[in-house]
């Protein structure tokens, strides 16, 4: 098969599998509830923004992680979280895939679109793009900033990066290795005006942050400060490389310009950081994006290589089967799957009352206050005796809520995933079993009343 041949078909499957994936974000936004866990911490820390007080202190048991920095929480606040916020990550989404394929247009329409296609389908993008989560709009900013520098405008990248960390804190190591290559360049005037514009729009943002630099230290900063596994960040760079790994290492193999091969080496930092505990496939979406971009700019030389487009076949094949990007299995379980959207019926038959979830998204939806707002993150601080756990665990022994909605069978949970054990603190579980009988189990969520 020629080259050509051979692009065109990759383009051909790229196109079908990313308009499977546009179908299923689309699903989500009509959805108007979670499909990741964690979206209900950051859609109620986005319904808090609107007044300022997503930082505010609460009094316990209550919790409200919002363990990001403000940005994507204002801009979600501005409708119902789960349509602005993911609109918005779709918007940064769209903005990465039409950077690369626009990058790539030099080998062809052929490229172009199999590259642009192709990223849309990648399984970090395909699962994540849609996501209530700062994720995306932090690297799409971070794109943009990277694009800005390789253009010669440093000024400009300086402050889209800055808002890139506004928006995630993990986006200072991608700007930092971007100040790193101008300074290996010596390009002494590009870093002064990168420098100081990153450091007059770090100064703004921090003024205009609610409680500023306690508030942003506390949520930020101590909240995500979790245990460092080195064995989960090698199995989480292990499962990136089966999922993005030709697009990555072929990108680092295509000898890109200074400033791209720094947001690589930066995107592998980044990826390193998902060692912490309740870390997923989000922290490859900048290898992901990163080295699309490098692979774009070669575009001319790939034109005319048969075998990569076999490669990027068998990539989105390894996507595929390792995990579920395109919603194909009913019920998966594999990292990344989305949550079935019937939870969001069982969770408006709730009655009136006090509710603790699992998924506090489910609550958000239905237009309730939730208690704690991230349970994992709650348990992993009580865990580090950062907060106390006793006064939720106090109010659950008390019968103070009307149900306690879970997504794994807490009877059984010594042989639950990992990741349901890392939510559900052992002494919480205890407390709901000593007060709490299963009232009924459905749309994969069990459903717990008072005894």
């Amino acid at each position: 098969m020629s080259a050509r041949a051979a692009w065109t078909a990759l383009a051909a499957v790229a196109v079908v599998l990313a308009a499977v994936v546009l179908a299923r974000w689309a699903s989500a936004v009509a959805l108007g509830g979670p499909v990741l866990y964690g979206e209900g911490a950051v859609a109620n820390a986005a319904i808090l923004a609107r007044d300022g007080a997503e930082y505010a202190e609460r009094e316990a048991p209550a919790f409200v992680a919002a363990n990001y920095t403000p940005l994507f929480f204002h801009l979600a606040g501005l409708g119902d979280p789960f349509v602005a916020g993911r609109l918005v990550s779709i918007a940064a989404a769209l903005g990465i895939a039409g950077a690369v394929a626009w990058r790539a247009r030099r080998g062809g329409a052929a490229v172009a679109v199999a590259l642009g296609a192709g990223s849309v389908a990648l399984a970090p993008l395909a699962i994540w793009g849609p996501a209530v989560k700062p994720d995306i709009l932090a690297v799409g900013l971070t794109v943009a900033g990277v694009l800005a520098v390789d253009a010669r405008r440093p000024a400009i990248g300086g402050a889209l990066l800055v808002l890139a960390c506004a928006a995630k804190p993990t986006a200072v190591i991608p700007a930092l290795a971007i100040a790193g290559a101008l300074a290996w360049r010596r390009s002494w005037n590009a870093l002064a005006s990168y420098a100081a514009v990153g450091v007059l729009a770090t100064a703004v943002f921090v003024a205009a942050t609610p409680g500023g630099i306690p508030a942003l230290r506390r949520h930020a900063i101590d909240r995500n400060a979790l245990p460092w596994d080195p064995q989960q960040a090698l199995l989480l760079v292990v499962l990136a490389v089966l999922l993005v790994g030709a697009v990555a290492i072929g990108g680092a193999l295509s000898r890109p310009r200074p400033v791209i091969a720094a947001y690589l080496a930066g995107a592998w930092g980044v990826l390193l950081l998902g060692g912490r505990e309740g870390a997923t496939i989000n922290y490859a979406l900048d290898v992901s994006a990163a080295g699309a971009l490098a692979l774009a700019d070669a575009a001319p030389l790939l034109a005319a290589r048969s075998f990569l487009p076999v490669l990027g076949a068998l990539q989105l094949a390894a996507g595929a089967l390792v995990v579920d990007p395109y919603g194909l299995r009913s019920g998966a379980t594999a990292t990344g799957a989305w949550g079935a959207p019937q939870r969001v019926a069982v969770a408006r038959a709730l009655p009136q009352g006090r509710i603790l979830a699992e998924d506090a998204g489910l609550l958000v939806a239905t237009g309730r206050d939730p208690v704690v707002d991230d349970l994992f993150l709650w348990s992993r601080l009580a865990e580090r005796g950062a907060i106390d756990p006793a006064p939720l665990e106090r109010a659950v022994s008390e019968g103070a809520f009307a149900r306690v909605v879970a997504e794994t069978d807490l009877e059984a949970i010594d042989r639950a995933p990992s990741y349901e054990r890392q939510r559900w603190r052992r002494s919480l579980v205890d407390a709901v079993l000593a007060r709490y009988v299963l009232d009924r189990a459905e749309g994969g969520l069990h459903v717990y009343r008072p005894r």
